[in-house]
């Protein structure tokens, strides 16, 4: 049994001291996981920002390689020809900022050995290069450099370049007397080459740049390069590619600040590679030195919070399938906060954040006591309020309980909203106004499926099911004629008296369901939202319970006087979509498909025949047992190939027979009519005067006596109209 307001809040005041120790206990503890969770979330969010930064830096190596293999796949470069290779690489350059140098090694392919190296031509062989280098004063300056064979030995000729210049006015000079080694030899052009790496992309860790080998280290240039063989128009081996992008970028992407702005930040932020070699300098000073055939950062002294990172297991736990780790350490009696996170796409690099853990704990604590302070009084005051209003509380709540109680049970008649609270009096009139939009709302749509939506908590989405519905489709005769005779006032007055009657007959004799008011036409459909048993008895007899309640209500005083209104009827039934169609903020719960375009098309046959209630074979066969049909003729409606008997709803069983002898008569024609005896279809429906169908028949009869129908007709009028 659930306990009361009454008892909870008696309840909670007696056991107020206990929450109250326990509060401080558990406010002291989350607060300091709290504190690391969020340094975990800022140190993880920086090492992902880190991580994009050096992504988006990396990746403008193979782009520009890939630029490049579309201008030689363009036709726009001769890859084959050194001059006009060394403009196509020195405009990329100028593109890219963080492009040091790209180089492209050429030769003729002859094959592959049997270890996959790739084979070359004797000649030609050579190397294109366009540099970008930093002057003195930090401005760029550009050299291109090829290297060529020349009497049987490979020389170097090196020219300085200007962005505006015309390559073919510029100075050649040759850098050293002394011949030059085959620069195919080297493995920036060895490995990308071979058979089995077929053109693939491959990097290079951080390494000095080949072009500088003659310089001492002090001037050397470090760089990370992407290599890639190039191809040519038809597909065929040229060179490869090599791009190299400064590292300064690297250094930068580590420089982020996670301090509010004004405060020293004690975040140290570096790249590493597992075994725990720097890769990007603390400080500008920082030395380079060779480790496992790579070149890594060794600072002359690293700071002990660094030194315990890069010892840090948790390090070496990081690879692909952990990509990142976070945790804690200790260093010389201090405690530290760390993250590590691979960077993809690298040679095996790691991103490393180490924080003081207290940086974090010591800025929040004041935020936790003041906290603590602030709760200690709200629950105060709460203690001392708390029983003065417990007793309007619950006057209040019943009122509230007593409304919802109401609306569960789909009663949505107005109530008293007074209070003596407001809050209570604003729920309750919020109350009202939801049952007043409730009462509007089943104006506009089917009940069933206000009361399910309601009952089920649920709102409306797009979309629908495939159900087998009765359809019933209403249209008033000469309704454009009614319209001209009457006063807009008088005929909006009549068609409401006439929709009243038709809508209570659809939907509280029979279940229906109104889809849709279409001016003076109805669309009606039954075993959806909710299911209707014999659906198809259901849809005859209210189309029966309409046409005679029309009749009644053109007669009585209600009408005064006006001309009355005749109605026609289309019945079908057949699976379709009924659902919610329309946009997300605007939809209508209605009913799609060939289904409801035959249900209409049926009710306009009315008109070829002077009927007033067609329906389709599926309605004849589940609902014969209870109403009297006439056979009128076998269609294909407009908008359809396939053809359906169609048939006239005479009334309830037994009560069309005062027409047996015609509809018998009719029947029989028919017969005779579908199988091409037209005389004998005439002899018998000239009995049948002043019935509608037969003058109909006779006259289609008298029309194939005159030109008979083709060989291949079988009794099936095609109708065009609709």
């Amino acid at each position: 049994m659930k306990p009361t307001l009454g008892q909870v809040f008696g309840l909670s005041l007696l056991g107020l001291a206990a929450v109250l120790t326990l509060l401080f206990y558990t406010v002291f503890q989350l607060s300091r996981e709290t504190i690391i969770e969020s340094s975990e979330r800022i140190r993880d969010g920086a090492s992902r920002e880190i991580g994009e930064r050096v992504t988006s830096f990396l990746a403008k190596a193979p782009a520009t390689v890939e630029q490049f293999q579309q201008e030689v796949d363009r036709g726009l470069v001769d890859a084959r020809d050194p001059l006009a290779v060394e403009p196509a690489l020195f405009a990329l350059l100028l593109s890219t900022r963080d492009v040091a140098e790209m180089t492209f090694t050429y030769g003729n392919k002859i094959g592959f050995d049997e270890h996959g190296a790739l084979q070359l031509a004797a000649t030609p062989r050579g190397q294109v290069s366009v540099v970008r280098a930093l002057s003195a004063n930090e401005e760029d300056r550009f050299w291109s450099r090829h290297i060529h064979q020349e009497n049987g030995a490979f020389v170097a000729d090196r020219r300085e370049l200007e962005p505006a210049s015309r390559f073919s006015t510029l100075p050649l000079h040759r850098e050293s007397s002394a011949a030059t080694s085959d620069p195919t030899s080297h493995a920036t052009f060895v490995t990308p080459a071979r058979e089995d790496f077929s053109g693939q992309l491959l990097w290079s860790d951080l390494h000095w740049s080949q072009l500088d080998a003659e310089l001492p280290e002090s001037q050397r240039r470090v760089e990370v390069s992407v290599q890639q063989v190039v191809t040519d128009v038809a597909g065929e081996f040229v060179g490869v590619l090599r791009v190299g992008l400064l590292t300064q970028q690297l250094d930068r992407a580590v420089q982020l600040k996670l301090a509010p702005a004004g405060q020293a930040d004690p975040h140290r932020i570096f790249i590493c590679d597992a075994a725990g070699h720097l890769i990007t300098r603390l400080s500008p000073s920082d030395q380079l030195q060779e480790a496992d055939g790579d070149l890594r950062i060794a600072p002359a002294n690293l700071p002990p919070e660094i030194v315990g990172a890069l010892a840090d297991p948790k390090l070496r736990s990081v690879d692909e399938k952990r990509p990142s780790s976070s945790g804690n350490f200790h260093f010389n009696s201090q405690e530290f906060l760390t993250t590590f996170r691979a960077l993809p796409e690298t040679q095996g690099w790691i991103v490393g954040i180490v924080v003081p853990r207290a940086y974090y704990l010591g800025r929040l604590s004041a935020i936790r006591d003041h906290l603590l302070a602030v709760s200690l009084g709200i629950m105060a005051v709460l203690i001392a309020a708390g029983g003065f209003i417990l007793r309007g509380v619950k006057r209040a709540l019943a009122q509230i309980v007593k409304e919802s109680l109401r609306m569960n049970a789909f009663e949505f008649s107005p109530a008293p909203t007074a209070s003596s609270f407001r809050d209570v009096s604003d729920v309750l009139e919020s109350l009202e106004k939801a049952k007043t939009a409730m009462r509007a709302m089943s104006k506009y749509v089917p009940i069933d499926l206000v009361r399910r939506l309601y009952r089920s908590k649920t709102e409306p989405v797009l979309g629908g099911e495939l159900i087998e519905i009765s359809i019933m489709f209403t249209d008033i005769k000469d309704f454009t004629a009614h319209s001209e005779q009457l006063a807009p006032n008088e005929l909006a007055a009549a068609l409401g008296r006439y929709l009243d009657v038709m809508a209570k007959i659809i939907q509280q004799e029979t279940g229906g369901t109104i889809d849709k008011f279409i001016g003076d036409a109805i669309m009606t459909f039954w075993n959806a939202p909710e299911p209707v048993t014999e659906h198809a008895r259901m849809a005859c007899l209210a189309a029966l319970r309409c046409r005679e309640a029309g009749r009644v209500l053109s007669q009585s005083p209600d009408w005064r006087g006006l001309p009355p209104f005749e109605t026609r009827f289309g019945l079908h039934q057949e699976k379709a979509l009924v659902g919610h169609f329309g946009a997300p903020d605007r939809m209508n719960y209605t009913a799609m498909g060939d289904a409801v375009n035959v249900a209409s098309r049926l009710e306009g046959l009315n008109k070829q025949y002077g009927t007033s209630i067609i329906a389709s074979d599926r309605i004849f066969e589940d609902a014969r047992a209870h109403f009297d049909f006439r056979l009128l003729d076998w269609v294909a409606v407009k908008g359809k190939a396939d053809a359906i008997k169609i048939y006239e709803l005479l009334g309830t069983k037994g009560e069309g027979h005062e027409m047996h002898e015609t509809v018998a008569a009719y029947e029989t024609a028919f017969e005779a009519y579908a199988a091409r005896d037209f005389d004998r279809a005439v002899t018998i429906l000239e009995q049948n005067a002043g019935d509608a169908p037969s003058n109909i028949l006779i006259k289609r009869c008298r029309a194939f006596q005159q030109t008979p129908p083709p060989e291949d007709w079988r009794g099936v009028y095609v109708s065009m109209s609709k």
